[in-house]
């Protein structure tokens, strides 16, 4: 990260990297999309959006505010076959079966067609850690290592409350993006902690062939 960017709020960084090349005409699906703020970003640039989002009450608010939604988890798309230019996804995944997810990324897809993702990296869950105000938000940085530690260990997460997030890693990422014909065009990182980046900004492109 340069000096400049290290003025830069990580949450602006992210955004920034989310609506990167995303260009007028793109068919473009929102993961997780929330309130709609990215939908409408998107619209605004000319890009034809549709959302999915878990929360049906979340569903019917975009709705009213005429953005496309539908009520759907990231596991399983309500999106048809290689149907979408691009993705954005922004800090969907540690709430997720990823590999699942990012199966689905896969699957709906154009060939060529690319996801522009956030997530959250081990340096996220440390800064928590080591530095969250209150014994609460250390133990929440203390209970996403241990549950993704446990859950690289053994494919599984911890039970309850304690396995609601995970960290994710280049390393976890890639072997996923591998697996379904999906190649790591960039990678940015946004803040560090002990040496462990803070968020992972991917942009992934689906092969051709």
């Amino acid at each position: 990260m340069s000096d400049e960017q290290a003025k830069i709020p990580p949450c602006v960084l992210c955004r920034q990297f989310l609506l990167a090349d995303m260009s007028p005409g793109l068919a473009v699906l929102d993961i997780g999309c929330g309130a709609g703020d990215l939908m409408s970003e998107l619209v605004s640039r000319g890009c034809s959006v549709t959302g999915v989002e878990s929360d049906s009450s979340v569903v019917q608010t975009c709705r009213a505010a005429g953005l496309q939604v539908s009520e759907g988890r990231a596991e399983d798309l309500p999106v048809a076959d290689a149907s979408v230019d691009g993705i954005v996804c922004s800090v969907v995944l540690p709430y997720t079966d990823e590999r699942q997810a990012i199966a689905e990324w896969a699957r709906v897809l154009k060939p060529g067609g690319a996801v522009n993702v956030t997530c959250h990296g081990v340096g996220y869950g440390l800064d928590y850690l080591i530095r969250g105000r209150g014994w609460k938000r250390r133990f929440y940085g203390f209970r996403m290592l241990s549950n993704t530690l446990f859950y690289r260990l053994s494919g599984r997460r911890l039970p309850g409350f304690l396995g609601d997030t995970l960290c994710q890693t280049s390393r976890w990422m890639s072997s996923y993006y591998q697996a379904f014909g999906l190649d790591l065009e960039r990678e940015q990182v946004v803040g560090v902690v002990m040496g462990f980046p803070q968020f992972l900004c991917h942009r992934v492109v689906k092969r051709t062939a």
